[in-house]
């Protein structure tokens, strides 16, 4: 199951056993591509490969995507964790990945830039997170994972 980076644990694709609603790939894809075709804004962390993997394309207008949004051209992307932490003040993904807490997350940032670019302090606290970051090597304090 890979469940540290998948989330998923034995019994989560069992419909008898699982305590999430499961559902199957073509329904999921439909579902989507009506949210899709109604125009919605789809906001996450690192989606254009989410969108790869289930080959589904959305119109660039329709998406956010909080690792481009926080990003100076010419350096590293930066992670769903290391954002969460030095932008939110949360740890997430502490044990296993859980794409829940991801997408709410991602979310939240969303809102903080916002946030930011009201305020007219986004580029200095860019330019600040890229140099804690590159203090910090990327790694959010006390992670051992």
């Amino acid at each position: 199951y890979l469940t540290r980076f998948s989330g998923l644990v034995p019994g989560d694709l069992d419909p008898a056993v699982s305590r999430h609603h499961i559902t199957n790939m073509k329904d999921a894809y439909l579902k989507l591509r009506h949210i899709v075709d109604a125009g919605c804004v789809l906001i996450g962390h690192g989606l254009a490969k989410d969108f790869q993997m289930i080959n589904i394309v959305v119109p660039q207008d329709q998406i956010i995507d909080t690792v481009d949004l926080f990003y100076i051209p010419g350096e590293r992307k930066i992670s769903l964790r290391f954002l969460a932490f030095a932008l939110l003040g949360v740890t997430i993904q502490a044990n296993v990945h859980d794409s829940v807490e991801d997408a709410r997350t991602a979310l939240a940032l969303y809102h903080r830039y916002e946030e930011l670019c009201a305020a007219g302090t986004f580029r200095d606290t860019l330019t600040r997170l890229y140099r804690e970051g590159h203090r910090l090597g990327w790694a959010v304090p006390g992670d051992d994972s």
